[in-house]
């Protein structure tokens, strides 16, 4: 499987002589609602949510792919404004990606 990954011009030539990829930390995600699927209007909820969150962030990150190279919306919001590049990377193993299922509603 073929995956792809947006990067700013500004980092894409360091990625490339390092040969990595920086892992995106939770906490600068640029979704302020990111891994925050339910309903959160009950305050007891809300805390929990955003203690759980804060917890991943100290030891967990993201790294996101994407199947595709050739979505206008991902170049302009990853890709630096259309200025970055796209990097493609064939997996081996790809038991460790996860699709990501956007919804329309919070779940309760």
């Amino acid at each position: 499987m073929r995956v792809y990954k947006f990067l700013s011009s500004e980092f894409v030539m360091k990625d490339i002589w390092e040969r990595r990829i920086k892992i995106s930390e939770i906490s600068d995600l640029n979704d302020p609602f990111e891994l925050i699927p339910c309903d959160l209007s009950d305050p007891k909820h809300l805390h929990a949510v955003l203690v759980t969150r804060d917890l991943m962030t100290r030891n967990r990150g993201l790294l996101c792919f994407s199947r595709s190279w050739t979505n206008p919306l991902l170049w302009s919001h990853y890709g630096d404004k259309h200025r970055g590049m796209c990097l493609g990377f064939d997996l081996i193993e790809s038991d460790m990606v996860r699709d990501v299922d956007y919804v329309d509603e919070r779940l309760p």
